[in-house]
């Protein structure tokens, strides 16, 4: 008997992480592989379990995972990395963590997801040597944006789209300033001449938010 049988009805309990045990594989457990002392046990456990996200995220079927599990726990041991990593060896390990949280973020409702993706913004002066993770990571969250947006216009005062038009208030003023602000890196030559070089990456990121939204924005945003 799986030693999760027990709580595998109870949402609260997070028994829909069952699916992860594998009590007949230990070599298939999440549990066991993300937790292993071999890196790259470790990070085939975030690939399979991406694979999941993603099959998750691409069809119409019931979702495998609840948003308390999605949040609370897979979300957290998918960021570890990012943060923890710190030598040529781990980054493997990292990059497929950062391709996880961008399929956990296909999932998550606009609350999480907007949470999630500002705390990343502002972690660069706390973790400077992480910078190339993060980069990756914000990209990776840009990149699962799916959530309907609707730009107001002076003569809609209705509130059906109230919903869409509070995610585009919060990439107007908020998110969107903030990734832009990221887009040119300014650094010291050896000189000590202060040169500034363009993230292409965050380049990149941003254009493909763009073409998610209105038609407009993308074409009022591009030549910047």
């Amino acid at each position: 008997v799986s030693r999760w049988t027990k709580f595998s009805d109870s949402p609260h309990l997070y028994g829909d992480l069952s699916h992860l045990i594998r009590d007949d594989d230990p070599d298939l457990d999440f549990f066991l592989n993300i937790t292993h002392v071999q890196l790259h046990r470790r990070s085939r456990a975030l690939q399979r379990l991406r694979t999941q996200l993603t099959a998750e995220s691409d069809t119409s079927t019931e979702a495998r995972f609840n948003q308390h599990s999605l949040s609370k726990v897979l979300l957290p041991l998918a960021m570890h990395p990012v943060y923890e990593s710190h030598t040529k060896l781990e980054e493997g390990f990292a990059l497929e963590a950062i391709a996880t949280v961008g399929a956990i973020s296909r999932l998550l409702p606009w609350s999480k997801y907007n949470s999630i993706l500002w705390t990343t913004l502002t972690q660069f002066d706390r973790h400077p040597t992480q910078e190339r993770y993060l980069i990756g990571l914000i990209c990776a969250l840009i990149d699962g944006f799916h959530f309907e947006v609707s730009i107001p216009t002076d003569e809609d005062n209705t509130t059906d789209n109230a919903g869409s038009n509070s995610v585009w208030r919060a990439l107007e003023k908020r998110l969107i300033p903030k990734v832009e602000s990221l887009l040119v890196k300014e650094k010291s030559d050896r000189g000590g001449s202060k040169v500034k070089i363009l993230r292409p990456p965050v380049i990149m990121a941003l254009l493909k938010l763009f073409k998610k939204l209105p038609e407009h924005i993308f074409v009022s945003r591009l030549p910047r």
